[in-house]
């Protein structure tokens, strides 16, 4: 991520259920609505037994205007419905960023 802290993270756990039809094309949807939001700054994730999906936003307003707009509610009533055994939110305040990459040493 290119933005400079502070910003928020919203760490997203899950547990998904065999009853998954439509779940990738509701996350894919989900992705390109987010990236559409006022002050979405980028995603990151990762599935295995445990799916980790981490959102970044620039304030807690958007953060709570997200959560309540009208597909991506749609779309947790039916994560609860039919795709989650369990999940779980949080929501963090990123105050410092630092990484290594190998690759810009070459």
């Amino acid at each position: 991520m290119a933005k400079k802290p502070p910003y928020y993270a919203v760490i997203f756990t899950s547990v998904q259920t065999e009853q998954n039809a439509g779940y990738k094309e509701m996350s894919q949807l989900m992705e390109e609505l987010a990236k559409q939001q006022v002050g979405y700054l980028g995603l990151d994730h990762a599935r295995s037994a445990l799916g980790i999906t981490i959102s970044y936003w620039e304030t807690l307003e958007d953060i709570a205007r997200w959560k309540q707009q009208t597909d991506h509610l749609a779309a947790q009533r039916m994560g609860q419905k039919q795709w989650y055994k369990h999940y779980e939110v949080q929501i963090a305040k990123v105050e410092r960023v630092y990484s290594f990459d190998a690759l810009k040493k070459e």
